[in-house]
């Protein structure tokens, strides 16, 4: 899901047979017979996949419908048992997690397969009311589903390159994507009606998404384009532009807006982050530079609890900064490269999920390491949590998206 990662860091994928292990309570498990390994096995599988090595597995849930890398997730904002999966296979799925989903589905956990792409599910996402998902494809399609039954909606036509991102409106059914063609699209999803198309980034529209209030919209370019910009929605006009010294001077990979501030911080391959005020009665300021990554930063994101914002990327470090002050709180040393970020909705923690398979918690007051969910047997693509902060979802090189249990969940949940 992340454009571009790949030529940044060294992958691993493995082809997995169709297994769904099913329990969040640990009291039994469902796989195929000859999916159980055998003793002393005669690869040493690292974290890059590549045989089948026992690994512990930490996980509440496994599905491996997926035949081939899962490269995006998503958790419904409104229903705490739905979630979604895309991936490199052309295809995604929504399932239910849970043993009551397990029980009231006869064991098939509600699972829709969505198909319709001819290239690989880059993005997924469930809208705000939690009763659709659209899905982007690196086809150029954005598709539209029921989340209930999987039955396709609309599809979205209109950008001439691979779809990198999608993102609904907070507040209603309006969808956005970003694409390699150096433009973005938004539509009425439901009816498919055409509402805009922004063009004026020199490069693939690497990230992008609205302002928490709907407002405006805002969105990074990568390639030569290094640019942030600030659109309004209903007329499609670019109401600001940020480039050039002091700004990014290396394509830009990954892009957050404060919740409630009007500040973004984005993240660029030279490892440079920066955080941008962006408010429409601003004057654009750009905060002294956030340095310490050695290299290409993957993500970044605000804090909701504390003035605290987190970068991490390729160098294989989580970097934890106070905004106000752009002073480094905390260094969060990973063995290998940090994929992507989550956020726990109710606490000051964020998850990291990593080139080795594993995802962290951290407690981003003191830097320190709460949890690990071990499982995966190859990188990390995608991180979602449940509305609550439960649980988590990840999806994997290894062909699998799996829920764990986070730190403060309960097996009852």
């Amino acid at each position: 899901q992340n454009p571009g990662m790949e030529d940044r860091m060294e992958e691993g994928s493995e082809q997995g047979d169709y297994r769904v292990v099913d329990d969040l309570t640990g009291e039994a498990h469902f796989e195929d017979e000859d999916s159980s390994s055998d003793e002393g096995g005669e690869e040493d599988a690292g974290p890059s996949g590549g045989g089948h090595a026992d690994v512990e597995d930490d996980s509440l849930h496994s599905f491996e419908g997926h035949q081939d890398s899962v490269l995006s997730v998503a958790w419904s904002p409104v229903h705490p048992d739905l979630v979604a999966s895309g991936g490199q296979d052309d295809k995604a799925f929504i399932w239910r997690v849970g043993q009551d989903a397990f029980e009231s589905t006869d064991g098939s956990l509600g699972t829709s397969i969505l198909e319709g792409h001819t290239d690989t599910v880059a993005c997924i996402a469930f809208n705000c009311q939690g009763t659709h998902v659209a899905t982007g494809g690196m086809d150029g399609l954005v598709k539209v589903w029921e989340a209930g039954s999987g039955r396709l909606v609309q599809t979205l036509e209109g950008p001439e390159g691979a779809i990198e991102w999608v993102r609904w409106h907070p507040k209603g059914n309006v969808l956005l994507a970003g694409s390699d063609d150096m433009t973005m699209w938004m539509w009425l999803a439901l009816t498919g009606a055409y509402m805009q198309m922004f063009a004026g980034h020199s490069g693939p529209v690497t990230d992008g998404r609205f302002s928490a209030d709907g407002k405006i919209i805002v969105s990074v370019g990568g390639d030569e384009d290094c640019s942030l910009r600030v659109w309004n929605p209903k007329t499609g006009e670019c109401i600001t532009t940020i480039a050039g010294f002091p700004f990014h001077e290396a394509p830009i990979t990954c892009l957050a807006l404060h919740h409630s501030l009007e500040m973004a911080i984005t993240g660029a391959e030279d490892g440079s982050v920066r955080i941008s005020s962006i408010g429409q009665s601003s004057q654009h300021r750009i905060l002294p530079q956030l340095t310490g990554h050695q290299e290409s930063v993957e993500a970044v994101g605000f804090c909701a609890h504390l003035p605290l914002a987190a970068s991490a990327g390729v160098d294989c470090c989580l970097r934890v900064w106070e905004y106000n002050t752009c002073v480094e709180r905390a260094t969060c040393v990973h063995p290998d490269v940090v994929t992507r970020m989550a956020w726990h909705p109710t606490m000051p923690m964020v998850i990291t999920g990593c080139a080795d398979g594993v995802a962290r918690c951290w407690d981003l007051r003191t830097g320190g390491l709460v949890q690990q969910y071990r499982g995966h047997t190859a990188v990390i693509q995608d991180l979602a949590l449940s509305p609550d902060g439960s649980m988590l979802l990840t999806g994997s090189d290894d062909n699998t998206a799996k829920v764990f249990l986070t730190a403060g969940g309960s097996a009852a949940n």
